[in-house]
Formats: structure tokens, C-alpha cells, sequence
């Protein structure tokens, strides 16, 4: 598995302290070289801003560009532009292209991340864009057209990539704590999109405290019955580790066991997958978690040397609640 990095990514830089900091991505990078992964060096696309525009406002994306041109600036309190940002991101955006014409499966470790970014910037919904720029995830999903799939296990959810293909018959899963609970406040059951699209997004929220116990179940009776039954020609994972228990912005409860078991079960459906990295913020956890997945990619190797978490009885009480309710939604389109 290749592993696209650039220091360009990290020409991104905020202008305070802000836990969405270039040195993520040196965390990353040490979990790759532990890993005796390749890393490459990515490509800048000559379409990668005509893609950007397609997917994104026009007056959006020129807005952003003013910004890079005045060399720091903020978008709002949660999220930056600096003179590096355009770069950065229309390489991540370069990146995730060349991985999918390839067909082969990677990691891209690029920021700045994109999953809450929606046509206008920010999603419609969310008031702030969480510290996304240009929807990378969904850019990819459009470029590749018919049966690419994304799932998105960031702890929180992707409601720009949701925005963006609402109406577009291409699977969007996304696994996060529960929007009652946690920014951006979307994500609920219900929302199954529309049009074309009706049936096509899915919504697993879930309760704070939920452990690796019932992420699997969660897997197991949605997440991978959906894959399977769409059976995309590939994958793009929005990856965030901030579900892990030890992340400080959120309230899930996984260990590094849940996130391979979610992993290898979206590997095992043998399609090209494209890893994007977009929350964490535990830099151990980086590090490791990185570690995991190549070594998951490489070699099969399911290792992730942290003990399973388990839910206390009053999240799993509210969890068959809510799964309950997924299954009466999505279930008017899906074998569940």
C-alpha cells in the first residue's frame, strides 16, 4: 500500500494554537516508517482546481484563494486559511485522484481535512466548518462516478460529504457519535437522502460511551450488509481517529480493535480503497493507529495491541434503540 505525503500538507498553519496542527501528520508518518510502509510523494493535478470547482461554489473557492493570497486569515473561530492552504489542498485533492485512477488501495495523509465542508464551505446545517476547506472525500466520490462508495468513521459527522451527494446515488455510511450529542448536529436516521439519491445515505449515530462491543455489532448488521449489497467498484474511507476513547474532543469509546475490525471488514470486500485522513487528535493515537492500518493493509496483520473496550448496559440499551430505528429507515431499501 502506498502512503501519499507531502510536505506541502504541512504548509497548512494555523494562526494560534489549534489541535488541527501540522504535526499530526509527523505522528502519521512515524506510524508508516514503523510499519515499513512507502511513502510517495503525490502528484499536482493540472484538473485539480477544475475539480474543486466543480464540486464547491465558485465564490466559494475564490473566496478561499483571497484568503491564501493575504497569507493568514480565519474562516471562522474553528477554522483557518494561511498561505500554504490552496496548495495543500488541491494536492490532497491530487492525491486522492491518482490513488482511484490507479484502482489501488492507500493511505492519503493530507490536511487540511474536508468532511464537514460542504458546497458553500460550510454545510448548510453545521455553524462552523470544523476545520475543512474543500471536501476532498466527495470530490473523489464525483470524479469516480457510478459505485464509488464512502464511508466516513470520523466521531463526527461528515455533513458536508452527506450535503454533497444527498441527491447522487452513490453510498455515503457514516458512523459517529450521536448528533444530540456532538457537533456538526446532523447525521440522524432519517436523513436517507433524496432523488436519485433516496436510500443511498446512511446514518449510524451513536451513543457517547459506546465501546469496540457494539461498533462491531454495528458493522456487522449495517455497515457491511450495505457494502456488500452496493458492491462499489471502490472505496474512500474518511478516516478520522477521533473515536478512539482516548481522543479529547469527543465521547466514543473505541480502542484501536474496533477501528481495525471496521477496517478489515471494509478491506475484505476486495476493491481498490483509498484511506483519507481527516480527524485525530491524539497524536499516539495517530501514530499507532497508522501503524495498524498498514500493517492490516500490507499483511493482513490484525494487531491492535490495545484490549478490547466494552459498553456500560445503559449504552447498550440506547444503542439497540437507535439501530432499531436505522433499520426501520434504511430498511425500505436494504436487505438489513
Amino acid at each position: 500500500m502506498y502512503v501519499y505525503y507531502s510536505e506541502i500538507f504541512k504548509k497548512h498553519t494555523p494562526p494560534f494554537r489549534h489541535p488541527e496542527a501540522p504535526d499530526r501528520l509527523d505522528y502519521v508518518i512515524k506510524g508508516v516508517v514503523e510499519a515499513g510502509g512507502v511513502v510517495k510523494e503525490p502528484k499536482m493535478r493540472e484538473d485539480a482546481w477544475r475539480l474543486i470547482y466543480s464540486a464547491h461554489d465558485k465564490s466559494y473557492v475564490e473566496y478561499v484563494k483571497r484568503l491564501c493570497g493575504a497569507g493568514q486569515a480565519e474562516i471562522d473561530g474553528d477554522t483557518y486559511v494561511s498561505a500554504g492552504t490552496c496548495d495543500a489542498a488541491a494536492l490532497a485533492v491530487s492525491a486522492v485522484m491518482e490513488a482511484l485512477d490507479k484502482r489501488e488501495t492507500a493511505l492519503v495523509a493530507a490536511r487540511p481535512p474536508g468532511h464537514h465542508a460542504g458546497f458553500a464551505g460550510r454545510a448548510l446545517t453545521a455553524p462552523t466548518q470544523g476545520f475543512c476547506i474543500f471536501n476532498t472525500a466527495a470530490i473523489g466520490a464525483l470524479y469516480g462516478g457510478d459505485g464509488i462508495a464512502v464511508v466516513d468513521i470520523d466521531v463526527h459527522h461528515g455533513n458536508g460529504t452527506q450535503e454533497m451527494l444527498y441527491e447522487r446515488d452513490l453510498l455515503y455510511i457514516s458512523t459517529h457519535q450521536h448528533p444530540a450529542t456532538l457537533y456538526p448536529g446532523t447525521g440522524y436516521p432519517d436523513e436517507v437522502g433524496t432523488g436519485r439519491g433516496e436510500g443511498f445515505n446512511a446514518n449510524l449515530p451513536l451513543p457517547p460511551g459506546t465501546g469496540d462491543d457494539l461498533y462491531i455489532k454495528a458493522i456487522d448488521e449495517v455497515v457491511l450488509p450495505l457494502l456488500r449489497q452496493y458492491d462499489p467498484r471502490a472505496v474512500i474511507v474518511s478516516l478520522g481517529w477521533d473515536a478512539h476513547k482516548d481522543d479529547p474532543l469527543a465521547d466514543l469509546a473505541l480502542s484501536l480493535k474496533g477501528y481495525l475490525y471496521a477496517l478489515s471488514a471494509i478491506l475484505s470486500l476486495q476493491k481498490p480503497t483509498i484511506f483519507l485522513l481527516e480527524g485525530g487528535y491524539n497524536r499516539e493515537v495517530l501514530q499507532r493507529g497508522t501503524k495498524a492500518l498498514v500493517r492490516l493493509v500490507a499483511a493482513g496483520d490484525f494487531r491492535p495491541e490495545e484490549t478490547q473496550t466494552d459498553s456500560p448496559p445503559h449504552v447498550a440499551r440506547r444503542y439497540e434503540e437507535i439501530i432499531q430505528e436505522v433499520r426501520r429507515h434504511l430498511g425500505r431499501y436494504w436487505r438489513l
